[in-house]
This record gives structure tokens, sequence and C-alpha cells, in this order.
């Protein structure tokens, strides 16, 4: 029923695609800061239409933060962007959003938006993550989140260290139960990394994850992924 497109940040349900955190507009916060990276909003679009055509897909979900700016800056030009993106990707397959951090005022009719809270899709509970899902969704088998943008810090005998994109993969703490008294506590839990590689990410084996449904997850016994599929094995033995 599900499974990841390997060498791609991206998950397969059926005929649906699932992929997070885009952040399109990005590159204008970076260009405020003297950063100057070329615009990425097509070749995000022509990354998800590929995927779309070889794993014969019809449905893109995308699990929150489509976009990147959260007040007033750099909206016009984002705006831009997001319209463009959203009505030729739209020309390929069906649009679900669901609401992340970054997506408060996202309008768009080539889209089905729906809350922060995040939705049920078959027998998969899928949220963005930076707000508490609804009690209504967290019965299911799996557990389908974004927004930590998760990354694996390798250090390597020499002291060079760099970040590597995975996948995390675990169950809830027994906390879990206290937040949702009737939910699914064995539930699968899934982490997906950022599709946009320039969107940055936190070194999970690094970093305590304390906020919101992050901080119910059992991180340090969740196994991480190479993009690739490889196990790393469990974080907590990733120092």
């Amino acid at each position: 029923m599900i499974e990841p497109v390997y060498g791609e940040r991206a998950l397969q349900i059926g005929k649906t695609i699932l992929i997070a955190d885009l952040h399109i507009g990005i590159e204008y916060e970076y260009e405020e800061k003297g950063i100057k990276i070329p615009i990425q909003t097509k070749n995000l679009l022509s990354r998800i239409i590929s995927i779309l055509e070889k794993r014969n897909a019809n449905r893109v979900i995308i699990v929150g933060d489509l976009k990147h700016a959260i007040g007033k800056e750099a909206m016009i030009k984002e705006r831009i962007q997001i319209r463009y993106f959203l009505k030729e990707l739209s020309k390929h397959a069906e649009i679900w959003i669901i609401k992340g951090n970054h997506d408060g005022r996202i309008k768009s009719r080539h889209a089905k938006i729906f809350g922060a809270r995040g939705i049920l899709f078959k027998n998969f509970a899928i949220a963005h993550g930076h707000a508490w899902p609804d009690k209504n969704i967290m019965k299911s088998s799996h557990f389908i989140m974004a927004h930590l943008h998760p990354n694996i810090r390798i250090t390597t005998k020499t002291g060079f260290s760099y970040m590597e994109p995975c996948w995390i993969r675990g169950k809830f703490k027994k906390e879990f139960k206290e937040r949702y008294p009737d939910g699914n506590e064995n539930m699968d839990v899934i982490i997906m990394p950022a599709f946009n590689p320039i969107a940055g990410g936190i070194a999970v084996n690094k970093e305590k994850l304390t906020h919101g449904i992050a901080s119910l997850i059992d991180i340090k016994n969740s196994y991480a992924y190479t993009l690739n599929g490889i196990n790393l094995g469990r974080i907590r033995n990733l120092s």
C-alpha cells in the first residue's frame, strides 16, 4: 500500500504521490541575506511530473509548507511562483494540500486545501506536524508527517561532518495515550524529508525534538533510512 520512491523525497500510496516541504519562494529569503540562488520552481515541478509519469500516479498530496514566506515579505514574487506551480502541476495530477505552518493564507482553484490538523487518506493519518493532529485520524495504521526536514549528521574519522537527508520510521512513546486516549498507540510513524533540497533541515541524531506531536515520537529508537532505502539503524546509535 505504501512505499518510498527510491532516490526521491516522496512516498507512493496507490496512484497518489506524497511530497512535503517544498518551500517555494525560499530563494527570496536567501537573496535578502546576500545568497543568490536561481529560482527552483521549475526544477521542483519537473521532478514531480517525472515521478508521476514513472509511477503511473494521478494525484499529489503536499504534506504542508508548499510556500515559504509567512509574513508579507517576498509575498508578491512568491505568489507568482505558487500560481505558476499549481497551474502547471494541475495539468498532470489532482492536487491536495494539507496546510503547514508556512501555508496560512494559501488559496488556489487548482488544488483542494485541507486544514493543519490533517486528513485520513485510506488508512493513513497525514498531517504536516506543526499542529496537533485531529484525534479522529489518530486511530489509523500509519501516521505520516513532515515539518522537521529530518537529516542525519554523519561525522568521519577525520572530523569532517555532513548532513544526509533521511526518512524516519518509528513508533510513539507511551505518553501518546495521554494526548490521544482513543488513538492507536501502535501506529507506524513516518517522517518525510523536505522535497526541496535547499530548504535545510535538522540533525535528528543531534537535536532533541520537544515540540508538538514530534515530542510523542520515540525518535531515539526510530530507524533512519537514506533516500536510496539504506537502513542506517536506530537513531540512538548514530551519534
